[in-house]
C-alpha cells in the first residue's frame, strides 16, 4: 500500500505536548521556593520612536509614569481588602506560574511555559518593569500529581498566576481562585479551569485566557479546510487518547465536535498516559476499522511512535492531523519520516515566517535571549504575560492596582492578538477563537499549507457543544 497523506488531530492539552527538549539548557524551578527575579538583558521587541513594542503591541512594561494625574509606582495600591494588593509592593510585584515539566513520564514536559514566564520577565524587567515594579517570578511545578500542594504555595504569597498551563488545572477553583488568587492563563485544559462562552465567565473563575477553551464551544476550521481537500474522510475518523480524565474529556469533545459537522468516529481507543510498549496491536486495530483520519490526543514521542508502527504494516490513514501542541521540532525527531504529511492546526503564525511578522520574531528573540525553548505553548503563554502586564500598568496608573480591577480589565478586552502574534480572540466572551491555519510537514520540516496567507476565519467554524466535559462526567 502506497504511503498516503497523514492528518493527526490532538489537543491543546498540556499533558500532551511533545518532549521538552530546549534551544538551551533547562531550567524549571520545582516547588513554591524563593521567587526569582529574571535579570538578565532580554532581547525581543523591535523600539522606534514610540518605544519599545511587541509587535505592535506598545510594551506594558517600562519606569514609572511621569503623568501627574496617575499613579506613582512607588505608591502602594490601597484597599480595604489586603487580599486585593497580596504581593504588591512599592517597586515590585510577585507573580507565579505553573506548569508539569517535573513529570516523571516525561521531564522537561511543558518546559516552555517557564522558559516564557523567564523570558517574559527579563524583558519587561530591563525596560524598569511594570511602571517602574520589577516582576518577581515564582515558578511552580505541578509534575501533574502536585497541582493543589503547588498552587496551596502560591495562594500565599503571589498576586496572580500568569502565562501557566498545567494538566490538573481542573483543581484551580477549589484552590486558586478559593484563596482569592488570579489567573491571566497561557491557557486552560479542562473544562472546570476553561469555563463556558459567555459574557463574564471569568468572573467566578477567576482566569482570563488570551485564546480561550471554552467547554461548550470548539473550533472546527481547520477540520473544514481538511475536509475540503479530502473529502469523505471525517466519516471514518478514528480518535486514540490518554488514560485519564482530562484526555477523556477532551476525546468526548472532539468527538462530538467531529458528528456535529456531518462526520462519524468508527474507532475509540485509550492508551497508557505513559507509552506503550508495543504500538502495533493499536496499528493493526486503525487497520481494522477502517480508519481515514487519524485522530491522537497523545504527545509527540507516542503518536511518532504510532505513526512508524503504521508504516511497518503498511496501513497509513487518508488523514493525520496534530493539534498545535504537536508544533514543536520534538515531535518530528520522534516521528522521524513518518511524519511526512502530517497536518497541525495552529492559530498562530507559524515561526518559519518571522522574518515576515514582527510579532512572531519578538517572541522567538525573547526567548533565545534567556536560552530558552521556542515552541507554539510557549508563545501561547507570552500572549498571556502581554495582556497581564496591559491590565497591570492600566490599573496602576488609574490608581486601582488590585486583583479585581487587573482581573475586570484583563476580562473587558474583546479584541486580543498579541501584537499580532496569533489570530484575533475575545478573552471578554471566552469564546472560541473562528480562525484557523494549517501546517503540514515536508522534508521534516512544517510549512504552511492552508490559506496561502493570513488566516481561515468564519463565525461558523465554531461549532457549540452540549456535552459534560468536566472531568468527573470524562
Amino acid at each position: 500500500m502506497t504511503l498516503r497523506r497523514l492528518l493527526v488531530v490532538g489537543t491543546c492539552l498540556a499533558l500532551l505536548a511533545g518532549a521538552c527538549s530546549s534551544r538551551g539548557e533547562d531550567d524549571a524551578d520545582g516547588g513554591g521556593g524563593s521567587g526569582t527575579t529574571a535579570t538578565t538583558e532580554a532581547d525581543g521587541g523591535a523600539e522606534d520612536d514610540g518605544g519599545v513594542t511587541f509587535g505592535d503591541l506598545a510594551s506594558p512594561c517600562g519606569p514609572a509614569t511621569d503623568d501627574p494625574s496617575a499613579t506613582a509606582a512607588s505608591d502602594t495600591a490601597t484597599s480595604d481588602d489586603p487580599g486585593e494588593t497580596q504581593g504588591v509592593g512599592a517597586d515590585a510585584i510577585q507573580v507565579g506560574t505553573i506548569a508539569d515539566p517535573g513529570f516523571s513520564g516525561q521531564p522537561g514536559l511543558n518546559q516552555e511555559i517557564f522558559d516564557a514566564g523567564d523570558a517574559f520577565v527579563a524583558w519587561c524587567n530591563d525596560q524598569g518593569g511594570i511602571n517602574g515594579r520589577q516582576i518577581e517570578l515564582t515558578k511552580y511545578d505541578a509534575a501533574i500529581s502536585e497541582y493543589q500542594t503547588q498552587m496551596e504555595s502560591a495562594c500565599s504569597q503571589e498576586f496572580a498566576i500568569v502565562g501557566d498551563g498545567a494538566v490538573q488545572d481542573n483543581l484551580w477553583a477549589t484552590v486558586g481562585a478559593a484563596c482569592g488568587l488570579i489567573d491571566i492563563a497561557g491557557f486552560s485544559v479542562t473544562a472546570e479551569k476553561g469555563g463556558t462562552s459567555g459574557e463574564e465567565v471569568w468572573r467566578e473563575s477567576r482566569a482570563v485566557q488570551p485564546l480561550p477553551n471554552p467547554s461548550d464551544q470548539f473550533p472546527v476550521g481547520a477540520m473544514q479546510l481538511i475536509d475540503e481537500e479530502f473529502p469523505g474522510v471525517i466519516e471514518s475518523v478514528g480518535i486514540l487518547y490518554g488514560d485519564i480524565a482530562t484526555t477523556r474529556a477532551q476525546k468526548d469533545k472532539i468527538t462530538e465536535a467531529i458528528e456535529a459537522i456531518g462526520g462519524a468516529v468508527v474507532l475509540d481507543r485509550a492508551t497508557n498516559i505513559l507509552g506503550e510498549a508495543n504500538w502495533a496491536p493499536f496499528a493493526q486495530a486503525i487497520q481494522d476499522a477502517g480508519v481515514e483520519m487519524l485522530i491522537v490526543v497523545g504527545s509527540g514521542d507516542a503518536t511518532g511512535q504510532l505513526q512508524q508502527a503504521l508504516q511497518e504494516i503498511d496501513y497509513v490513514p487518508e488523514v493525520t492531523f496534530l493539534e498545535s501542541n504537536f508544533y514543536d521540532p520534538a515531535y518530528l525527531d520522534a516521528a522521524g519520516d513518518a511524519a511526512e504529511g502530517t497536518f497541525v492546526r495552529l492559530a498562530f503564525t507559524p515561526f518559519e515566517e518571522a522574518a515576515d511578522n514582527p510579532a512572531t520574531q519578538d517572541y522567538i528573540d525573547m526567548v533565545e535571549a534567556v536560552d530558552g525553548k521556542v515552541a507554539l505553548l510557549g508563545a501561547q503563554s507570552v500572549s498571556g504575560w502581554l495582556l497581564f502586564a496591559q491590565s497591570v500598568k492600566a490599573c496602576d496608573e488609574a490608581g486601582t492596582l488590585t486583583r479585581t480591577c487587573v482581573l475586570e480589565t484583563a476580562g473587558s478586552v474583546s479584541d486580543w492578538d498579541a501584537g499580532g502574534l496569533h489570530a484575533p480572540s475575545d478573552p471578554s466572551t471566552n469564546s472560541a477563537v473562528e480562525c484557523a491555519l494549517v501546517v503540514r510537514v515536508e522534508d521534516g520540516a512544517f510549512v504552511r499549507h492552508a490559506p496561502e496567507e493570513g488566516f481561515a476565519c468564519d463565525e461558523d467554524s465554531v461549532v457549540e457543544l452540549t456535552g459534560d466535559f468536566t472531568t468527573a462526567g470524562g
